[in-house]
C-alpha cells in the first residue's frame, strides 16, 4: 500500500488553484453527454474502469508525469458523471417502466414530495417500487408525477400508495412558446405521469416523519402563522414568499410585476436571501462579543442556516447557497485561506454528485451563474465608477453586485423566458435595501410573536414596507417598454453570450483582446436583435392544440384571437395566448366564436369566419381552412382540414400532433 500510496505524495498536485472548477466541469460534462447518449452505458463503463487503471499504473510505477494523472482524473470524474445518470434513470437496471408496463397496471408508489395543490388536483412525485401485471410482481425504482384528485384526504412524503390508473407518457402539445414540459421532467428523470381519481388509489402503509421533518414542519408553520396573524392580502403573500420561500398565496398578477421587472429572483429564497440573514445575524451577534465568541457565532449560524434551509423547503438555489456559505465557514473556523470560487464548484460538484438532475434545474442554473457573475464580475464593474459619498458608494457596490448578477444570468432568462426585463437595474437599486428591511423586520416578528402587543406593531411596519416595496414595482413595471418580449435564443448563443461577457470583464486591461471582445459581443447582439426582429414581424394564422377551439391570425403588431369556451376556462385560453405572445410580441384582440361569425379587415389582412354546423370555416386572405370539431366525411366545406386533437383522420392535419401553423 505504502508503495502505491507514496508516489502520489511526491507529485505536485497544484494543477489549479481551484481544483474544484476542471473537476467539475469534467464531472458536468459527462451528466451532459450521459443524459444524451442513454444507450451507451456499457461504453462509459469501459471508459470509467480504464481511466481508473490508468491512475493506477501510473501511480504503482512511480511516473512523475502529471499531464498522464490529470489525464485518467478527468476521464473518470466524465465517466461518473455519465454513470451517475445511467444510475439515477435506472438504465443500469432492465426493469423499467418502458419496458414492462401495460395499460391499467397496478403500480405500489412511495411518495416522495407533494407539491402544489389546486382546488381540483394535487401534484405528488414519487417512487414507482412494484408494477403488478398478470399475477407477477416486478420490481422498479423510477419516478413519476401524479396529479391526484384532491378529495380532502392529505398525502404525506414517505405514504406507499397503491395507483390503480392509466400511465402515460409526458408529452408536450406542440404549441408556441408553451412550457416545455417534457424537457423539463425528463431532466428530473421522469417520463411518465398520470391523473388519480379518488377511487384510483389506495393508502397501503403511513409512514411517519422523523424527529427532524416532524420539527422542521413545526416551526414553518409556527414561522407561517405568526405573519397570518399580522399580515393579510398581498403583503401576506409576498412576505411567505420572501421569508419562507412559500408561493402558494402569491396570485398571478403579483408574480407577472415582479417578472416583468427582473424582480422575480426577490421571491424565491437563494443566495441574496441567505447573505442577508447570515449579515443580520452576525451583526446581532456581534453586540454580544463577551457571551459569544466570533467562532461560536459563525457555528451558531451555520446551524441557524441548515434550519432554515430545511424549513423553506430544501430547493436546490437554497441548498446551493447554505452548503458554500458553510464552506466559507468552516474554512473560517480552521483559519484556512477562502477561494470564492473554488468553494462554488465545489458546492455545485457535491449537488450534482447527490443527484446529477439538480444540474438541469432553473433555479439552480440561474443562483450558480449569478454567484458566478458576482465573484467574477463584481469588482471590475465596482471600479468602472469611484464614488467618495459612503452612502451613495453603497448604492453603487449594490447595483454593481446586481448588475455583476444580471449579466451573467441575463442568456439564460432570454433563453428560458423569451422576455428581458429593461429597467432591471432601477429595481435592483429599489428592492435593495427592501428586501433586506423585509427580512429583518419578518425576523424580528418571527422573535417577538409571543408579545401579542410588540407583534402588531411589528406586524404594521413590515406591511408597510412590504407595500411601498410593491407599489415601486408596480410603478416601474407602468414605465413605457418596460419589457422585450420576443427572444428565441439557441443554447449555443448562450454559451457564446457568456463566454463574451466573461472575455469583455476578465480582460478589461487588455485594449486588444477587449476590442476584439466588444467586436464580437457587438456581432452576437446584432444576430439576437435581428432573430427578435424576425419574430416580431412573423406573420402567420396558428390553430392551438386545446381542447377547446382556438385559433389566431398574427399580422404585424396586431394579434387576433378567435375561441370558443366556457366563461370559466377563458384562463386557458389567455395562458396559451400570453405564451404565443413572449415569442411573437403584438397586442392581442379576442373575438368569442359563440357569440356570432366574424370579419376582420386591414390593409394587409382579411379574416371572415364562418359556422357550418358543427364545424368551422376559416379564410384568412383567399386561403379557407376548415377547423372540424365533429367529424363528418360528407362534409361539402373546402380548404385545409384541420381536426381537433380527440378526432383520429387520415386526410386531415390533427391538432394532436401539435399546433397547426401557416405563415401568411
Amino acid at each position: 500500500m505504502y508503495l502505491i500510496l507514496k508516489p502520489l505524495t511526491d507529485l505536485k498536485l497544484h494543477f489549479f488553484s481551484a481544483p474544484f472548477l476542471p473537476i467539475s466541469i469534467c464531472f458536468g460534462s459527462g451528466i451532459l453527454l450521459g443524459f444524451e447518449n442513454q444507450n451507451s452505458t456499457l461504453f462509459f463503463i469501459s471508459l470509467f474502469l480504464i481511466a481508473l487503471i490508468f491512475f493506477g499504473v501510473t501511480l504503482a510505477a512511480k511516473l512523475q508525469s502529471t499531464k498522464a494523472l490529470y489525464t485518467s482524473i478527468f476521464v473518470s470524474f466524465f465517466s461518473l458523471g455519465a454513470l451517475s445518470v445511467h444510475e439515477h434513470l435506472g438504465l443500469l437496471n432492465s426493469a423499467r417502466l418502458e419496458n414492462n408496463y401495460h395499460e391499467f397496471d397496478p403500480l405500489q408508489v412511495e411518495i416522495n414530495e407533494v407539491g402544489t395543490s389546486t382546488s381540483d388536483w394535487v401534484k405528488i412525485v414519487g417512487k414507482a417500487q412494484f408494477l403488478f401485471h398478470n399475477e407477477k410482481k416486478i420490481e422498479l425504482n423510477e419516478s413519476i408525477v401524479l396529479y391526484v384528485k384532491n378529495d380532502g384526504n392529505l398525502l404525506l412524503k414517505g405514504d406507499v400508495v397503491l395507483v390503480n390508473s392509466n400511465l402515460n407518457k409526458i408529452k408536450n402539445n406542440g404549441n408556441p412558446g408553451e412550457f416545455d414540459a417534457e424537457n423539463y421532467w425528463s431532466k428530473k428523470g421522469i417520463f411518465y405521469t398520470a391523473f388519480v381519481g379518488e377511487d384510483d388509489y389506495k393508502l397501503l402503509e403511513h409512514q411517519p416523519s422523523n424527529w427532524l421533518v416532524q420539527s422542521m414542519e413545526s416551526c414553518r408553520i409556527y414561522l407561517s402563522e405568526s405573519l397570518s396573524e399580522n399580515l393579510e392580502g398581498k403583503e401576506l403573500a409576498i412576505a411567505q414568499a420572501l421569508i419562507l420561500g412559500d408561493k402558494s398565496l402569491l396570485d398571478q398578477e403579483v408574480k407577472n410585476s415582479f417578472t416583468n421587472t427582473g424582480a422575480m429572483h426577490v421571491l424565491a429564497v437563494s443566495g441574496l436571501h441567505i447573505g442577508i440573514i447570515m449579515q443580520i445575524l452576525m451583526v446581532v451577534l456581534g453586540y454580544f462579543p463577551k457571551v459569544i465568541s466570533r467562532n461560536k457565532a459563525l457555528t451558531a449560524v451555520l446551524i441557524v442556516m441548515w434550519i432554515y434551509a430545511f424549513i423553506t423547503g430544501m430547493s436546490p438555489s437554497v441548498v446551493r447557497a447554505v452548503f458554500m456559505f458553510s464552506v466559507l465557514v468552516i474554512a473560517q473556523l480552521f483559519g484556512k485561506q477562502y477561494h470564492s470560487i473554488n468553494a462554488l464548484f465545489f458546492t455545485g460538484f457535491a449537488l450534482c454528485l447527490v443527484d446529477p438532475f439538480v444540474m438541469y434545474d432553473i433555479g439552480f442554473q440561474l443562483s450558480f451563474l449569478a454567484m458566478l457573475g458576482i465573484f467574477l464580475l463584481y469588482k471590475p464593474i465596482g471600479e468602472l465608477i469611484y464614488i467618495e459619498n459612503k452612502w451613495m458608494r453603497i448604492v453603487w457596490e449594490g447595483t454593481a453586485i446586481g448588475f455583476a448578477a444580471q449579466l451573467m444570468t441575463t442568456p439564460l432568462s432570454l433563453y428560458y423566458f423569451h422576455q428581458f426585463p429593461n429597467y432591471f437595474i432601477l429595481t435592483n437599486i429599489g428592492l435593495m435595501a427592501s428586501s433586506g428591511l423585509i427580512l429583518g423586520v419578518g425576523i424580528f416578528l418571527f422573535a417577538t410573536s409571543w408579545w401579542k402587543a410588540l407583534s402588531k406593531i411589528t406586524g404594521i411596519v413590515l406591511t408597510w414596507v412590504i407595500f411601498l416595496s410593491l407599489a415601486f414595482i408596480e410603478w416601474v413595471e407602468g414605465l413605457p417598454g418596460g419589457v422585450a418580449y420576443g427572444f428565441t435564443l439557441s443554447l449555443m448563443t448562450v454559451a457564446g453570450f457568456t463566454l463574451l461577457v466573461l472575455i469583455l470583464f476578465l480582460l478589461v486591461k487588455n485594449k486588444r483582446h477587449q476590442s476584439i471582445g466588444l467586436g464580437l459581443g457587438f456581432v452576437l447582439l446584432m444576430l439576437i436583435v435581428f432573430d427578435r426582429f424576425q419574430n416580431m414581424s412573423n406573420n402567420e394564422f396558428c390553430v392551438f392544440n386545446s381542447k377547446q377551439v382556438v385559433f389566431v391570425v398574427k399580422s404585424e403588431q396586431s394579434l387576433f384571437c378567435f375561441y370558443k369556451a366556457k366563461k370559466e376556462d377563458f384562463d386557458k385560453v389567455e395562458k396559451m395566448v400570453d405564451a404565443y405572445r413572449k415569442i411573437y410580441p403584438a397586442d392581442v384582440h379576442y373575438f368569442d366564436l359563440t357569440q356570432k361569425n366574424y370579419s376582420v379587415s386591414s390593409q394587409s389582412l382579411n379574416v371572415r369566419t364562418t359556422k357550418r354546423g358543427a364545424n368551422w370555416e376559416v379564410k384568412v386572405n383567399n386561403k379557407q381552412y376548415v377547423l372540424v370539431t365533429n367529424y363528418d366525411s360528407k362534409t361539402s366545406m373546402k380548404g385545409q382540414r384541420i381536426v381537433m386533437p380527440y378526432i383520429e383522420s387520415s386526410t386531415s392535419y390533427e391538432l394532436s400532433k401539435g399546433a397547426y401553423r401557416a405563415k401568411l
